[in-house]
């Protein structure tokens, strides 16, 4: 299985443009381009996905439909509250993530949750994998998802594909 793990794009902050909880927060224009150009990179280097799953809020489901309108247009999202802010539970998300149907899969959600669920899977210490908003990190298993399993393949940043 492979795994690819993406921090949501950029978003407004709480308190502005009408929004009041952290919840609701939007992609900003620039956080839409960000989910586009990684999409677009993809689908350049021949990389396919068969399933996205993401957070249920805003800011990272709208990043997922961004990935999918580019990678799959009218696909579905998954919606996985595992990958909510204070909601990890590492070995029950990658249980969900082992049912969706493919074998590569991306999850879109926030940090410090992505980042320390992306060292769980690769037996990295706490704190060493800090994910920008956009960034995509790709792991691969030869099996289902678990602790200290997987192997890191690749990580990448807006930076590079921007």
């Amino acid at each position: 299985m492979r795994l690819y793990l993406i921090r949501h794009a950029e978003a407004v902050d709480a308190g502005s443009s009408g929004v009041a909880r952290d919840f609701d927060r939007v992609l900003t224009p620039q956080g839409r381009n960000q989910a586009r150009a990684l999409a677009e990179v993809f689908v350049k280097l021949r990389l396919p996905v068969d399933a996205v799953v993401a957070s249920p809020l805003v800011r990272s489901h709208q990043t997922a439909v961004e990935l999918l309108n580019v990678w799959q247009p009218g696909a579905r999202v998954v919606t996985c509250d595992y990958l909510a802010p204070e909601r990890l539970k590492p070995g029950k998300l990658s249980d969900f993530l082992a049912d969706i149907p493919g074998q590569r899969v991306a999850a879109v959600g926030h940090m410090p949750e992505i980042g320390y669920y992306l060292e769980w899977l690769i037996g990295g210490m706490e704190g060493s994998i800090p994910l920008v908003k956009a960034a995509v990190a790709c792991v691969e298993f030869k099996n289902d998802p678990a602790k200290a399993t997987g192997k890191l393949q690749w990580l990448v940043t807006p930076d590079w594909f921007m």
